[in-house]
Parts: structure tokens; sequence; C-alpha cells
């Protein structure tokens, strides 16, 4: 896929999220947003007409979708499936099990 697709996937997925948050941005968007997708640009395909690049395509919207969600906070509405992110502490070494020189 060339970069000039992937920058009008971006912005065709940001502009659908932004549309509809619960929609496009809740826990079942990937089914969702892969569905609009298909009915914005081939709709007039049967299902077994479709190309394996338009199945990447869609794995691509996804992806694009849940990267557009996690620096959007606002329109993520995710609850199940929303990403948690770690709270890395500045010394993360002081907590860990020291060795014991003496195993007897």
């Amino acid at each position: 896929m060339d970069n000039h697709l992937k920058k009008q996937l971006y912005v065709w997925a940001y502009d659908k999220i932004k549309s509809n948050p619960q929609k496009f941005g809740g826990d079942f968007s990937n089914s969702a947003i892969m569905y609009e997708y298909l009915k914005d640009f081939y709709s007039d395909y049967s299902v077994l007409q479709l190309q394996q690049e338009v199945m990447s395509i869609l794995s691509t919207v996804s992806r694009i979708k849940n990267k557009l969600l996690e620096k959007n906070p606002p329109l993520d509405k995710r609850t199940k499936y929303k990403s948690k992110t770690k709270i890395k502490t500045k010394n993360h070494l002081e907590n860990l099990p020291t060795k014991t020189a003496d195993r007897s």
C-alpha cells in the first residue's frame, strides 16, 4: 500500500470517527468502520468480487482507527477494549528483588 493511500485512509477514518464517536469510537467499532469503508467505496461489488487488497485495506483502516483513538482521547468511547497505558516510575529497578549471597 502506498503512502498516498494510507494518508487518505487516515483522513477518511478521522472524519468518520469525528462524525459519530459512539459508533466509530466504541467497543465494537472495528467492524463498524470496516463495514462503512465497504459501503463508501465498494457498494456496487459483491463480497466474492472483492480482491485480497481490499481486505488488507480494511485491516489497515481498523489499525488506523485504533491509533487515531489513542491520539484523540475525547473521541475514544471504548470501555472494554481501551488501551491501558503503563505508568513507569523513574527508578523502576529499585523495586526488583535483590539476589541473596547465601543460598543455603
